[in-house]
């Protein structure tokens, strides 16, 4: 059996399969009301989006070895200078970077943006650039689910946190509560209550 070919719309944050479109981890728990950012300025929140967008890039190039730190903005250097701080002081070395993946079972889909060793534990990270958020857990155990599908035990994820990337350097919050799984399955089951036609 082949492997399945999902697409990504960066346009428009959407992932299709065979031309259906998936929902993504962030539209469900946005459907399941978790998440409301109507009451921002547009103008504040798209350019929050795109620091967001710049810092991800940022990380990212910097973890595949390919960032030309020279060329960086001074701004974007300060959120890289937070990311390298954490990656040190924790000990965290990215296995797997910006992991885009689909689950079979629950039919969603989403990216991960780091699974790594943290110590021995193997550990998912979602990294932000705005404030913490009650969502973000449920978020991020929505990522878990995703990489732990069809995996054995001793593959599956240890550890969870948030990482929150500023100017001032970062500040690590660890996801641990065992019900944030079933917050986003709640969430999952309005999601696809409210697409049904």
């Amino acid at each position: 059996m082949g492997q399945i070919k999902m697409l990504f719309n960066e346009e428009k944050h959407e992932y299709s399969i065979a031309g259906i479109v998936i929902p993504s981890v962030t539209q469900i728990i946005k459907d399941g009301g978790l998440i409301n950012l109507d009451w921002i300025d547009k103008e504040l929140l798209e350019s929050k989006a795109d620091l967001g967008k710049k810092v991800h890039t940022t990380t990212e190039f910097y973890d595949k070895g390919t960032l030309n730190v020279d060329e960086l903005h001074p701004t974007l250097k300060t959120y890289l200078d937070g990311w390298i701080k954490f990656r040190t002081d924790y000990n965290f070395t990215p296995t797997e970077i910006e992991l885009q993946l689909f689950h079979s079972l629950y039919r969603y889909a989403g990216k991960i943006d780091r699974v790594g060793l943290m110590s021995k534990d193997l550990t998912l990270l979602d990294i932000k650039s705005g404030t913490p958020q009650k969502s973000h857990a449920i978020q991020n155990s929505a990522y878990k689910g995703l990489h732990d599908q069809n995996k054995k035990k001793s593959e599956q994820i240890k550890k969870r946190f948030t990482i929150y990337l500023s100017e001032d350097g970062y500040k690590v919050i660890e996801d641990k509560n065992p019900n944030d799984w079933n917050v986003f399955l709640s969430c999952l089951t309005i999601s696809n209550f409210l697409r049904r036609k």
